[in-house]
């Protein structure tokens, strides 16, 4: 569906940290994987694309046993004190069985093929009955034009310097480019990056295709401003989307 889009960041993990996974959203969120994961009475977990590494490390402070899993370790801060393996959900591997796995801000900027070949890697490292919960955006974040963090003492400022949306099937691909500088001007980062959105009837046929049940959608709005997910008792256009192991 569409060109294969490529994401990647060239924001360190101590300024992306602060810029976009703030302990006020990642604590939103991990309030949701908590219910979802005590009702299944799944205590080992695995986190598919942690980053930083911060929803695994308030995941562990609940009482959880959580392996940290991505492409690269990226992790930052009291996180990286928390087990970790390099896995990619695209090549797949042998990591272990997991009572039930997450991914926060992973599945969404994987095309069609990709999404489905991760979802199906994903679904042989848990156990059977055991749920696999993601997020994931039906709109693009439509990222606010400027952002101001101040980081040891210093103030940064991520600009949003482009932004375009192209339709393709199912959806769009959204490009972009963020520029982080520091107090005298000077570029410290750079998130040159594109990323397909489909509509919720593309993800439920690559969860069908990649042979998960859907259990339930726990529906949420998405706030660009303070950058994080408020829960929405109507459908709205984001979504946490809990999948169990057939």
């Amino acid at each position: 569906m569409g060109e294969r889009p490529i994401w990647e960041t060239g924001i360190p993990p101590w300024l992306y940290s602060r810029l976009f996974v703030s302990w006020r959203r990642v604590n939103r969120e991990v309030e949701v994987l908590e219910r979802v994961f005590k009702k299944f009475g799944a205590k080992r977990l695995v986190e598919f694309g942690c980053g930083v590494g911060r929803h695994g490390y308030l995941m562990s402070k609940r009482g959880f046993e959580v392996l940290l899993t991505d492409a690269v370790d990226w992790r930052f801060g009291a996180a990286r004190k928390l087990p970790f393996r390099e896995y990619d959900v695209l090549r797949g591997g042998d990591i272990g069985f997991f009572d039930g796995g997450y991914a926060m801000g992973l599945i969404i900027i994987l095309t069609y093929r990709d999404m489905v070949k991760a979802l199906g890697n994903i679904k042989r490292l848990i156990v059977e009955g055991g749920p696999f919960v993601f997020d994931y955006n039906f709109t693009t974040y439509n990222e606010p034009r400027e952002v101001n963090v101040k980081v040891r003492g210093r103030n940064y400022r991520a600009l949003l310097k482009r932004d375009t949306v192209e339709p393709v099937a199912g959806g769009v691909i959204y490009k972009y480019r963020i520029e982080v500088v520091d107090n005298e001007g000077n570029i410290v980062g750079v998130e040159d990056a594109a990323y397909p959105v489909y509509n919720k009837e593309v993800i439920m046929n690559a969860i069908r295709d990649s042979s998960w049940d859907t259990e339930t959608i726990i529906w949420a709005k998405w706030n660009p401003t303070k950058y994080l997910y408020t829960l929405s008792k109507h459908e709205s256009d984001s979504a946490f989307i809990v999948l169990r192991k057939p």
